[in-house]
């Protein structure tokens, strides 16, 4: 199936068989980095332009290779797939961070180095993002990953959890993660308590946002 991006009309193939039938999905255009949404409907299918992914600055640009569709980090996902993305240095806390999200039904990319984190960052945004603070640390990879976070517009920022793990700071030290700009903190001595963590710092987040796009629709800059 060929799609056409309605913001730059840059036209690509789908193989038809990685198109859920009869339900909506989302992709990103490779060219502008457009959010097109794929809706069937009774004559075929129909795509419709949403939101736009930037990427934040020439630095990252050029640490990004040229769009090929094996680098993106997931196939066709349901609209309403939850992703995660684990860029965690320490091994034992990178394998309970991956039983926990697999236990959450999210789908899990995996990194071991910042060209890949921010490459796939460009191709699809995630809802959460568990990263330590030692991450490729020879290239500086943690605070990469969160120049390019804090570059993106705050519409797709504020859709992202990010859970960052460190061997330095407190659990839940909230004046740190805020200045930090990261949902919550984690130590290292108690990743064995990352689950209940982690889905405390979802349910806060989501909860938040909720009754803040409620309030911004109340008074008509939400649709």
């Amino acid at each position: 199936m060929e799609i056409a991006c309605n913001h730059c009309q840059t036209r690509f193939n789908i193989p038809d068989d990685k198109l859920p039938k009869g339900r909506k999905v989302s992709l990103q255009c490779p060219k502008c980095k457009q959010r097109i949404q794929i809706i069937p409907g009774e004559e075929g299918i129909q795509s419709v332009q949403t939101s736009v992914i930037p990427v934040p600055n020439a630095h990252q640009e050029q640490s990004t290779p040229v769009y090929d569709a094996a680098d993106k980090p997931f196939g066709i996902l349901d609209k309403n797939a939850k992703t995660a993305m684990i860029c965690v240095s320490y091994p034992h806390a990178k394998e309970v961070a991956v039983k926990i999200l697999n236990s959450m039904q999210y789908h899990i990319l995996n990194v071991d180095n910042i060209q890949t984190a921010l490459k796939s960052m460009t191709y699809h945004l995630f809802n959460v993002i568990i990263v330590d603070d030692d991450f490729d640390i020879n290239r500086q990879g943690y605070n990469q990953i969160m120049e390019y976070l804090n570059a993106l517009d705050m519409m797709s920022r504020r859709k992202i959890v990010i859970l960052l793990i460190s061997k330095n700071m407190h659990t839940m030290d909230n004046m740190a993660a805020f200045h930090l700009s990261v949902n919550q903190i984690l130590n290292y001595k108690q990743v064995n308590s990352m689950e209940s963590i982690l889905q405390r710092t979802i349910l806060e987040h989501d909860q938040f946002y909720t009754v803040y796009n409620e309030s911004l629709r109340k008074i008509g800059k939400l649709n």
